[in-house]
C-alpha cells in the first residue's frame, strides 16, 4: 500500500519545484526597457508587461521630417525595443519540468484515492464484524 511516509515524500518533492517555478518567474521579471531612434530624437518604452507604454518625440523638429522618415524610424525605435526586452528574457537556466510536476501530483491523487478506498473498504469490514456481521 502506498504509505504515508512515501505520500509525504512526494509531496514535499513537487511543492519544491513549485517553488522553484515560482522563484524562476520571480527572478525572470523584466524591467521596462526604453529604445531610441532618429539620432535619439524619439523614444519609446516597454512596460514590464511587454506592451507599449511610452511614445515620446524629444525633439518636436523631427515630425518636419516626413512621413516616411517618421514610419521608418518608428518601425526601428519599436524593434529596438522589442529585441532588447527578447534579450533580457533570455536566460540559460533550463524552464522547469510543469508537465512532470503535473504527472507526479496526478500520481499522489490517484494513490492517495485508491489508499482512501481500500481504507473505507477495511473500515467498512471491521465495522461489520462488529455489528455482529460475518
Amino acid at each position: 500500500m502506498f504509505g504515508e511516509d512515501a505520500i509525504a515524500q512526494q509531496l514535499a518533492e513537487a511543492r519544491t519545484q513549485l517553488d522553484v517555478v515560482r522563484q524562476t518567474q520571480q527572478d525572470h521579471q523584466v524591467p521596462p526597457v526604453t529604445a531610441e531612434a532618429a539620432d535619439g530624437r524619439i523614444r519609446i518604452t516597454l512596460g514590464a508587461n511587454g506592451r507599449v507604454e511610452r511614445f515620446e518625440f524629444t525633439e518636436v523638429r523631427v515630425l518636419k521630417e516626413g512621413t516616411e522618415y517618421l514610419e521608418e524610424e518608428l518601425r526601428n525605435a519599436v524593434n529596438a525595443a522589442l529585441d532588447a526586452r527578447a534579450e533580457s528574457l533570455a536566460t540559460d537556466t533550463a524552464a522547469p519540468d510543469l508537465e512532470a510536476i503535473g504527472e507526479a501530483v496526478a500520481k499522489i491523487q490517484d494513490q492517495g484515492i485508491a489508499q482512501m478506498r481500500a481504507m473505507s473498504a477495511q473500515i467498512s469490514a471491521v465495522m461489520k464484524k462488529l455489528q455482529g456481521g460475518a
